[in-house]
């Protein structure tokens, strides 16, 4: 059974642990806006107490003052001067002070708690982004430091409203206990169910997040420029349209729905409000008559009346809004609690130069969810120098394998080695530094051409662009894009992909060479090529494993093709099905041995006789 928004965090304890992890990043990321809003929110708090005494003390006064003759107004003058004075003390003017803190709080928290967090993106393991659970987590932990500011304000318009509502109480306490008794009470129901509106209302919003991925989905394919192929030569503008106005419609039909039930379910304590403020008002005026209370008693208290509404009101709102985004942080905290990549128990242990190679040792790996294993105690030797060819049909395992050499996925069982190191103990830095590939699926950077290949050596794309000049130069070269880099408008520094203005766009084949050549920015001791030419005719192909070979004799290389023919230029040849190796050996063996690289062979040769 999925779980709901509230079925988690609810306790005043979750709120309070929260509310605790808040504090503690505010104090250490902006303790003076922070301080400044609290101060603000007591000022606030006390504002309606101070302007509904103040007021009672000026009415009688100037009454008093009226009947005993004009040289008794100086008597007022306090009253009036501390009447002033609480008029500086509304809300009007006080946001005009709160809010720049408000906004630089939220500046720091976003600051400090978004970076946290893409870097946290960063070091997770990769198989956490394999899951449809993850992208909910990620994409509720967004705007990480809006979601802590509000609770933190939120949380003061609660104490606020708490204030003021405590204080003018006290007020009708002096004239009635009975009154004061009745109006805090009947401030409760409503404040019970203001909180469990909120709830409502965010149950319903967080069952909807999934729903609203698919809608953000159906919308990039409408706007996205890569899906524009597609969406035109198989006329899916209309069905996708009508797809998305159906979902908007259905979540929009929910909504009002949940809304027009909350709204109306609010009346009942909403109308015992109601009452008891009227007769409140009723049972003052009658107490004036007989000079029970006074004039000031009774305009300021009938002012106070409305105060307690509007106080009563806030703290309904901010239980149930408090509540909400003590939810909305213990996302944030969820999510940064996400284990990361375990860092190595020891640094520098990938070998200068590898003697032995790298063995997998009983390899299995599964993905989660899913029973049976893509790798099966995988036993694999990558010698030194090296050049092998791993092939097999899709869904083999193949690029799971490439994943696990990569350290970028763990072995569920078995070990990977480098020279007897196990990879456990070398650190990712190092181990992807030693380490690299060049895959099919590469990702389009819109930076300059330049940028986008030193993109290869971190150092090299964060430092002096003119002294890296020479190490993009020739890895271009090697990766066969210097020839149409040097015919673009700037060169190096022409920007590409389609994002910014005065981009220079480029082709799919144009798009790989770049990605190849970003490999050749690294000196790898294993360097992957995970079909990185797919979308070469055959002859660039072929040119660009020549480069490749040619380029890194002292290395080793793993290269996986679907195209046979490029096989041929390895030393020896994997075949991998169903996460096993089947064959492994030179081309001419496995030809001789006619298995089932044979039959591949044969199926492969007849589309070029």
């Amino acid at each position: 059974m999925k779980e709901g928004y509230f079925d988690r965090k609810t306790s005043w304890q979750d709120i309070m642990d929260n509310l605790g992890w808040a504090l503690a990043v505010i104090a250490r990321s902006a303790p003076w806006p922070a301080a400044a809003l609290i101060g603000f929110a007591l000022l606030e708090g006390i504002s309606p107490v101070l302007t509904i005494y103040v007021t009672q003390q000026l009415i009688d006064g100037v009454i008093q003052a009226a009947g005993a003759g004009g040289g008794s107004f100086a008597a007022v003058m306090p009253w009036l001067l501390a009447f002033a004075g609480t008029l500086l003390l509304t809300e009007e003017v006080i946001w005009k002070l709160r809010d720049p803190s408000t906004t630089r709080l939220i500046q720091r928290l976003e600051h400090t708690l978004g970076r946290k967090r893409l870097v946290h993106a960063s070091q997770l393991p990769l198989l956490f982004y394999e899951e449809s659970a993850s992208y909910d987590k990620l994409s509720r932990s967004d705007n990480p430091g809006r979601k802590v500011a509000y609770f933190f304000t939120y949380t003061l318009l609660l104490v606020k409203a708490s204030i003021s509502v405590v204080g003018i109480a006290g007020l009708f306490w002096n004239v009635s206990p009975w009154l004061a008794v009745a109006l805090v009470a009947v401030s409760i129901p409503r404040a019970i169910y203001g909180a469990k509106k909120s709830q409502k209302w965010m149950s319903f919003t967080y069952d909807q997040t999934e729903e609203q991925r698919k809608v953000a989905y159906t919308d990039g394919l409408l706007t996205g420029r890569a899906e524009q192929k597609e969406m035109r030569v198989f006329d899916l503008a209309e069905p996708l349209s009508d797809r998305w106005i159906s979902m908007r419609r259905e979540q929009r039909a929910k909504a009002l729905k949940i809304k027009t039930k909350m709204e109306l379910g609010g009346i009942p304590s909403n109308g015992l409000f109601w009452v008891t403020e009227v007769a409140t008002v009723v049972l003052m005026a009658v107490w004036l008559g007989p000079q029970r209370i006074t004039p000031g008693v009774f305009i300021s208290l009938f002012r106070g009346v409305s105060q307690m509404d509007t106080a009563a009101g806030q703290i309904s709102f901010a239980i149930g809004i408090t509540q909400v985004h003590s939810i909305e942080t213990g996302y944030v905290r969820d999510f940064l609690n996400v284990p990361v990549q375990a860092a190595a128990a020891e640094e520098g242990m990938f070998p200068a130069r590898l003697q032995e190679g790298i063995r997998l040792n009983g390899v299995s790996f599964t993905y989660p969810g899913r029973e049976r294993p893509i790798l099966d105690r995988l036993d694999l030797h990558l010698w030194p120098g090296e050049r092998v060819a791993l092939v097999g049909e899709n869904g083999a395992g193949k690029s799971t394998l490439v994943k696990l050499l990569l350290g970028l996925y763990k072995p569920d069982e078995g070990k990977i080695t480098a020279d007897g190191t196990d990879y456990a103990d070398i650190p990712a830095k190092l181990l992807h530094t030693n380490v690299t590939a060049a895959y099919q699926d590469y990702y389009k950077f819109s930076f300059t051409a330049g940028q986008s290949i030193a993109l290869g050596d971190p150092e090299v794309f964060a430092g002096d662009a003119e002294a890296g000049r020479e190490k993009v130069i020739s890895a271009s070269r090697r990766g066969g894009a210097a020839e149409f880099i040097s015919g673009l408008p700037r060169g190096y520094d022409t920007p590409v992909g389609h994002l910014f203005e005065s981009s220079q766009g480029l082709s799919q084949g144009q798009w790989q060479r770049i990605a190849i050549s970003r490999t050749f920015m690294r000196d790898p001791q294993l360097l992957i090529l995970d079909e990185p030419t797919a979308a070469l005719d055959a002859k660039a192909e072929a040119e660009i494993y020549e480069q490749f070979v040619n380029g890194i004799r002292d290395r080793a290389v793993l290269l996986i093709s679907h195209r046979l023919g490029s096989a041929r230029l390895a030393d020896r040849i994997v075949v991998l099905r169903e996460g096993r190796i089947i064959e492994d050996g030179t081309h001419d063996e496995l030809i001789a041995a006619n298995g089932s690289y044979a039959q591949m062979w044969e199926v492969q040769s007849q589309w070029y006789r």
